[in-house]
């Protein structure tokens, strides 16, 4: 199979906004990702009025949806035909040794790095990978704000729709 390029990768990332998190992938290889996002005001509604901050939960799909989402995609699309990529699902399954360590305002840029580090592996339909995410500019560059195993699961869209992977 054709390795897909980022911007082939990102294309497929099926998710849409609201709850897309991820804007760029800046490298991609069979080794790791790192991608990008910035999250804004609408991101962060509600989480705290007046001081608004970036939901955990949030920070944590966004690790799920580089390293478990694109970077599946990324694997996935090496033994699969590009033609029935688009017949699968991601689903987020795992996180393990999850540790959210700062607050993220909006207008933040994040960074997140994801590999396959001591626990990680791509087999079948099945990923772990270990994440990271840091602050990618200002002067928090290069701080941890996430970090943590995460696994996910690529199944056949009829199987969801069916009920057989529930």
């Amino acid at each position: 199979m054709t390795e897909l390029s980022a911007a082939e990768v990102l294309a497929l990332v099926p998710h849409r906004p609201p709850m897309r998190f991820l804007s760029e992938i800046l490298e991609l290889s069979p080794d790791r990702i790192r991608a990008a996002h910035i999250f804004t005001e609408s991101d962060c509604e509600g989480h705290f009025p007046g001081f608004p901050v970036v939901p955990g939960v949030k920070i944590i799909e966004f690790a799920a949806q580089t390293g478990c989402v694109a970077w599946g995609i990324y694997h996935l699309s090496r033994q699969t035909p590009p033609d029935q990529m688009r017949g699968y699902v991601g689903l987020f399954t795992r996180v393990e040794e999850g540790a959210l360590k700062r607050v993220v305002r909006p207008g933040e840029r994040l960074v997140a790095d994801a590999g396959f580090g001591q626990a990680g592996y791509f087999r079948s339909n099945k990923i772990t990978c270990e994440v990271a995410v840091r602050f990618g500019s200002g002067s928090r560059e290069g701080e941890e704000v996430f970090s943590g195993v995460l696994s996910g699961l690529w199944v056949p869209r009829e199987s969801l729709e069916d009920g057989s992977a529930a």
